[in-house]
């Protein structure tokens, strides 16, 4: 009997085992009956010039060449040593018998320290005649050649990462088809169930820590703008709000201090992305962070707080409030769900491609966004619970703390604010009807209170920097466009509805697979301010299609009396987009501004759905799809961490060692 519980299991180890020795290694397979392995370590070298027995390329670019081959080649070995650890880019041209001349194969890249990027497979038209490899050296740098290998053995490369992904993968795939296992019980307060809950968060949170680290440039910003929020706690201890950077006389004399091109052009100095309002500098970025993370550290340790560390506590924040939403949503108002689907439910909303995106490039600008995603999902989790327990008190608190989550928002992102109207078809049975007989004056007082409160220190925070209590400063920025002049316009609405929720992605066969591209538009006759994204919302992101749904399912939420919140949480986002493309542009980042309402949508329309499907086998087909949008989910997010947009910031760009040791797990 113990043997037979276990089985599964082992079973499950060793078929991920033989997909990592075959499947995962089948170059290496096949380069054993290779034949005509050769070394040649004469080779003809051209722009280079011998330098203490290695080259040197005056030009930056070092050709190794191979005559009068005339042989079947099934791969090349380029064996050099490199002064530096940089990557080095390099482009294989061959001649054969399907080809006189010379011609030009897709660029590679041989990493000094990955011994794996030294061999790529090649697949001439017959026999080969010539090959020369083309290499990009960095200009001072000394290549050692000793001999380029055609035919090679490609060693196996058996990776303990790529096992854990594999055995993950086809695990989730079994346990979502096996409806009698113990998972499969309905969600309820079991201490199996408990553990299960907190290990999944912390492993949640250990890969948010590791992602957060994974872009050096992040970690340690090399942009003076990126120290905004402690400059800002340097100047809070001194009691001002302004920063002590001097602005220069050019920008205080210039006409219009928010054109930055105009003061580019005339070298006029000023410090890009800060705000610049009567002569100082300030800080847009909400400040709620400030208070709760910097100026605390400031002062009690005397160190700055960095900004990925910053961005890492409020997605930490974020996936405890997430778990803790879902878990209010199952207990009120879907008891029959499986708590494995409940798991699965949460890990598909903090893992959605834009979150990823976020934690994984966690700098200045993001650090304000997921602070607000973070109070948003906890007011919610908090209302929630309070609208479902009995005791006056605790309800009372529960709701106080949801006002003062959502409340704090307007300190991070203000145009998050907006999901604060969710309180509305929350609480309208409950609350405001019996409000209007003079019942509930309490619990009304408790959800005002705290908005009172943070809006009373917000606006004389906003009216001490720019003389107006409503004046958040964002129109200040020295930033890429004048923010002063933007306004509502139409078609540049219509263009961020579109780019921010239905662009397809564009994926390639080509690693990581997914395309980051650069916004443009041939009809918009103004100046758009855009930058690179990966697809829509909508459209990446998988889990969110069953929003499609809502038609089908409406009268089951109708039932609840939850359709209407479903409706609004889903509408929300829509308004974002139109405020978000108006006041700023169409970036990537602000794509995780409206995100949060589609999330929520689409996990109360899945619950329900998983509520419908009452016999075992509907259950069953439903989990499998699930399983499905996971894996594709996580293929989403895969690409949008290592993804190519501006090649200035990226993986490949700031962490090259990481990238191409990732791109030879996958490449077979």
């Amino acid at each position: 009997m113990h043997k037979t519980k276990w089985l599964p299991f082992l079973r499950l180890i060793a078929g991920a085992l033989i997909i990592e020795l075959t499947v995962c290694n089948f170059s290496a397979w096949k380069s054993l009956f290779y034949q005509n392995r050769l070394l040649y370590e004469n080779v003809r070298t051209e722009g280079g010039e011998e330098n203490s027995g290695g080259f040197t390329a005056p030009d930056g670019t070092l050709t190794l060449c191979l005559e009068n081959i005339d042989k079947p080649v099934h791969d090349l070995y380029i064996a050099c040593d490199f002064s530096e650890t940089s990557p080095v880019s390099y482009t294989v041209s061959l001649t054969d018998e399907g080809n006189y001349y010379p011609y030009d194969l897709p660029e590679q890249v041989l990493l000094p320290s990955l011994s794996r990027s030294y061999y790529t497979c090649l697949y001439p038209a017959g026999r080969v005649k010539t090959v020369s490899v083309r290499l990009n050296i960095p200009a001072g740098s000394t290549v050692t050649v000793h001999g380029i290998g055609i035919n090679a053995r490609i060693p196996f490369l058996f990776s303990p990462v790529r096992l854990l992904v594999i055995l993950g993968v086809i695990s989730l795939l079994y346990c979502l088809t096996r409806t009698d296992c113990r998972q499969w019980q309905t969600c309820g307060k079991s201490a199996r169930q408990r553990v299960c809950t907190v290990v999944t968060v912390l492993l949640l949170i250990g890969m948010s820590w590791a992602l957060s680290h994974i872009n050096p440039l992040c970690v340690a910003p090399i942009w003076p703008h990126h120290r905004q929020y402690q400059e800002l706690a340097e100047a809070m201890t001194k009691g001002q709000f302004c920063l002590d950077a001097k602005p220069s006389e050019g920008l205080m004399n210039a006409e219009n201090p928010y054109d930055t091109i105009y003061l580019q052009a005339n070298g006029i100095d000023y410090l890009a992305d800060y705000v610049y309002y009567d002569g100082k500098y300030y800080v847009y970025f909400g400040v709620v962070p400030e208070l709760l993370l910097y100026l605390p550290m400031y002062l009690l340790t005397g160190r700055h707080m960095p900004n990925h560390i910053a961005v890492f506590l409020f997605y930490c924040g974020f996936i405890a409030a997430v778990f803790a939403l879902c878990r209010q949503l199952v207990r009120k108002w879907f008891p029959r769900t499986p708590y494995c689907l409940y798991l699965l439910i949460c890990i598909l909303t903090v893992c959605c491609g834009n979150y990823l995106f976020i934690i994984a490039r966690p700098d200045l600008y993001n650090v304000p966004i997921m602070a607000a995603n973070m109070f948003t999902v906890a007011g919610l989790a908090f209302w929630i619970r309070g609208t479902d327990t009995a005791s006056k008190n605790f309800r009372a608190f529960l709701l106080f703390l949801g006002s003062l989550c959502m409340a704090l928002v307007a300190g991070c992102r203000p145009q998050m604010l907006l999901f604060s109207f969710l309180a509305i078809p929350l609480f309208w049975t409950e609350f405001v009807r019996p409000m209007r007989s003079g019942h509930r004056t309490a619990d009304a007082l408790c959800i005002g209170l705290p908005y009172a409160i943070v809006a009373a220190f917000i606006m004389y925070y906003n009216a001490a920097r720019f003389g107006s209590p409503f004046d958040f400063g964002a129109a200040y920025s020295l930033t890429s466009n004048d923010m002063t002049r933007r306004s509502f316009n139409l078609h540049q609405t219509l263009l961020g509805l579109w780019h921010y929720l239905f662009r397809p992605p564009v994926v390639t066969s080509d690693f990581p697979f997914l395309q980051g591209t650069q916004i443009t538009s041939s009809s918009y006759m103004g100046k758009l301010n855009a930058e690179y994204t990966y697809g829509g919302v909508l459209v990446g992101n998988v889990f969110l299609w069953v929003l499609f749904s809502m038609r089908r399912i409406k009268d089951s939420l109708r039932e609840k009396k939850i359709l209407i919140l479903t409706v609004m949480s889903a509408v929300i986002p829509s308004v974002l987009v139109t405020v978000d493309v108006t006041f700023a542009g169409i970036l990537q980042r602000y794509m995780t501004d409206m995100i949060w309402g589609f999330c929520f949508a689409a996990t109360v329309l899945t619950l329900a759905w998983i509520e419908k499907a009452a016999d075992r086998q509907k259950l069953k087909t439903l989990s499998a799809v699930l399983g499905v949008i996971c894996l594709l989910q996580a293929a989403y997010g895969f690409g949008i961490i290592l993804g190519n947009g501006n090649m200035g910031t990226n993986i490949q760009t700031c962490n090259p060692g990481l990238y191409f040791y990732i791109r030879a797990l996958v490449n077979f």
